[in-house]
């Protein structure tokens, strides 16, 4: 496991973060950056409005300007999708260089001059709607509410092709599915960002008045899971995770 606290050195994708982007990242954000740079399976469990979407929106624009790479963003819902999206077209547009980059721009993709790409997808009933795409890097948003089908027999094949193809998986700890196991089992090969409640009050993205409300406010459960960034066990929950998936029933609908 990787503590957010044990490296605050900058590099080279923090550089691009203050002067293309105009945002000076927190040390955990630093590290978790470095991170990915680095490894091809990145698992990061964040502390709620830590600046865990904002971090992963710098360093996919950083990947796409940088490199010639397809990016697919899955979630859950279109909605959850579009948000770490819509970060990603806010970094580029905002700048006037960066934005002479975009060949297309559209509510859901965006192409890039030199062959980038990045496409927001939900992940759909049985993720009939992320199928036969191929990716060079793929993010997973709320990774602990995608199910352990669509994840291993979808999302992780669009990557088979790619020897170098890499996945984020980011969110909020919820049952112990394939988000929890590259979390914590032995033989996962990924590398673990874990941020709380602690980290985010060093970097000042807190102040205690708030931790203090949240903790008075919430259950000790939804703490813990929400601000420790950590899996409460079923035998704590009222129901089982693995219940509250069996009643749910994904389904495609129109707006009109």
């Amino acid at each position: 496991m990787i503590l957010a606290t044990d490296n605050k050195t900058h590099s080279e994708i923090f550089d691009f973060c203050q002067f293309w982007l105009k945002f000076t990242p927190h040390f955990y954000q630093s590290q978790f950056l470095d991170t990915c740079i680095e490894n091809n399976r990145v698992v990061s469990k964040w502390a709620r409005q830590s600046g865990k979407s904002f971090s992963v929106a710098a360093y996919l624009t950083y990947r796409v300007v940088m490199s010639e790479v397809v990016v697919v963003i899955v979630a859950p819902t279109q909605n959850q999708s579009d948000e770490l999206y819509k970060k990603i077209r806010a970094f580029i547009n905002k700048n006037d260089v960066l934005k002479l980059l975009i060949t297309k721009d559209t509510a859901s993709e965006m192409l890039f001059a030199n062959g980038s790409r990045i496409i927001s997808l939900p992940e759909g009933n049985e993720g009939k709607s992320i199928r036969g795409f191929t990716a060079d890097i793929i993010v997973i948003e709320e990774a602990g509410i995608v199910s352990d089908n669509v994840m291993n027999q979808v999302i992780a094949p669009m990557i088979a092709s790619k020897p170098n193809g890499q996945i984020i998986k980011i969110g909020t700890p919820l049952g112990k599915n394939h988000f929890y196991q590259s979390c914590y089992d032995k033989n996962s090969k990924y590398k673990l960002i874990s941020v709380t409640w602690r980290e985010c009050i060093e970097a000042g993205q807190y102040n205690q008045d708030f931790v203090d409300e949240q903790q008075s406010t919430l259950l000790p459960i939804e703490f813990t899971q929400e601000y420790e960034a950590e899996f409460v066990e079923d035998d704590n929950a009222y129901f089982s995770y693995v219940l509250i998936k069996t009643c749910q029933t994904p389904y495609d609908y129109w707006v009109v």
